[in-house]
């Protein structure tokens, strides 16, 4: 059914069925959840049939009350809007409804990085040594981009990411490469700001200094991360990452990098050259900035006498995903169907007029693979849907939960508090009614080595 009156603005807890708005975006479904936040698909109309998909990023309600998330969570609107490069993925609008806040960024048709690697684990074809020389040399230009961000008086704003992953790093369907999630980037003029003593990032892809807790970070720690990407997508294996957090942290610590030669046979010498100087443990031994880490790749394709499009990359993207495209695409083309009733129009607030609402019945006929279900139940009959749920679409990947137990997405903690669990973890269990002993918290450790 349809009604002719936008509907109010509704509490943070409150679900919509149907569609509805979020300032000027028709929110259309959630395709996204995670542990800070939701993600939906929603679509901007304008005059002529103007259409444009975006993602829209909400808080939950719970964490509302959270004033340093709540400022982290602005921080990420703020910095990624500033950025302008064809490799970050942009941001369009950030809004306020009710109590809640959400950010209006580009949709992205394609996959993280890391869903790229899951299905090398699982059988697929590793891609090419240059084909990851590609992909790299594209992140970093959009890093290069976010590193050399200004204020408005021309003000170098320090920008370090700290969280370059194969988690947020994006590839569309077409070849694109996006660096995603600035959720917990560090600049000079940030108003949230970590507390000492803490990690913020995901240890496996952390630098030497980013693990001390303590010391100044600068854009060659993001540096580092690339390498460790780059290490990873050329020799198949894990790096760091060991079965513990404590375990990896220690690893990332010691610093000791295998050459990609002793792994792959044939690896090319200048291409494990730039991989262990992106590497280095000192920072002053790294590669200055990303963008140099991007020419010295391009340096080794053109050496090769190689030439890796855009067309290259989705071609493989596509090879390892051609289940998860028929999803997506009908899961847009099913968002369409059910958006075509808009009228274009004004209102008191600018905004279209006509709303299509839907009964649970109607939104149950579509199941979470992005297909209609055919034919429909009678009315009042309950729906069955699938337990398949597509990995996070849109801009958002590294704000959401992994389909698996791999890293955590986000880490705050001390060394002190990873010693406490794994400690934890491995103690006796105490005796059925026996009170159980509280190991009190250390102060801040100053770990040393790896200077």
């Amino acid at each position: 059914m349809s009604t002719h009156d936008r509907p109010p603005s509704q509490g943070a807890g409150h679900k919509p069925q149907g569609t509805y708005f979020l300032g000027r975006y028709r929110v259309v479904d959630e395709i996204g959840i995670g542990g800070m936040a939701s993600v939906h698909l929603a679509r901007m109309d304008g005059p002529g049939g103007f259409q444009k998909w975006v993602a829209i990023k909400r808080i939950h309600p719970h964490l509302l009350d959270d004033e340093s998330f709540i400022q982290s969570f602005l921080d990420e609107a703020r910095i990624a809007a500033r950025i302008s490069h064809a490799n970050v993925a942009q941001v369009f609008d950030l809004g306020q409804d009710g109590d809640t806040y959400w950010i209006a960024m580009e949709y992205l048709h394609g996959e993280p990085l890391r869903e790229v690697m899951r299905r090398v684990d699982e059988g697929f074809p590793m891609m090419s040594l240059d084909l990851a020389a590609r992909i790299v040399s594209d992140a970093a230009e959009g890093l290069h981009a976010a590193h050399e961000l200004k204020d408005k008086d021309g003000k170098p704003l320090l920008l370090v990411h700290r969280d370059v992953t194969p988690h947020n790093l994006f590839l569309t369907y077409d070849g694109t490469v996006k660096v995603v999630d600035f959720g917990i980037a560090k600049i000079a003029d940030r108003a949230s700001t970590t507390r000492a003593g803490t990690l913020k990032g995901k240890i496996a892809y952390m630098s030497p200094e980013q693990v001390r807790g303590g010391a100044e970070l600068d854009r060659r720690t993001d540096v580092f991360a690339l390498g460790v990407v780059l290490w990873e997508l050329t020799t198949g294996k894990r790096l760091f990452r060991m079965e513990s957090d404590l375990e990896t942290l220690d690893k990332v610590q010691a610093c000791v990098v295998p050459p990609p030669s002793s792994l792959v046979r044939g690896y090319p010498a200048d291409l494990e050259a730039i991989v262990l100087k992106a590497l280095s443990r000192r920072k002053e031994d790294r590669y200055a900035t990303a963008r140099d880490v991007a020419r010295a790749l391009q340096n080794y394709l053109i050496k090769r006498g190689k030439f890796v499009g855009p067309e290259d990359v989705s071609a493989y993207v596509r090879s390892v995903f051609p289940d998860r495209i028929e999803k997506r695409e009908a899961h847009l083309a099913w968002a369409t169907e059910v958006t075509q009733t808009l009228a274009l129009g004004s209102d008191a607030g600018g905004g279209p007029t006509e709303i299509s609402t839907f009964s649970d019945d109607e939104i149950s006929a579509v199941t979470d693979d992005g297909k209609p279900e055919a034919p429909r139940p009678a009315a009042g009959v309950p729906v069955a849907r699938t337990t398949e749920r597509l990995p996070s679409f849109g801009a958002f990947s590294g704000d959401l939960e992994d389909l698996e137990d791999d890293i955590k997405t986000v880490v705050i903690a001390s060394r002190d508090v990873l010693v406490q669990q794994a400690a934890a973890r491995s103690a006796p269990r105490p005796a059925a009614g026996a009170p159980a002993t509280v190991t009190p918290l250390r102060p801040r450790f100053r770990p040393q080595g790896c200077t």
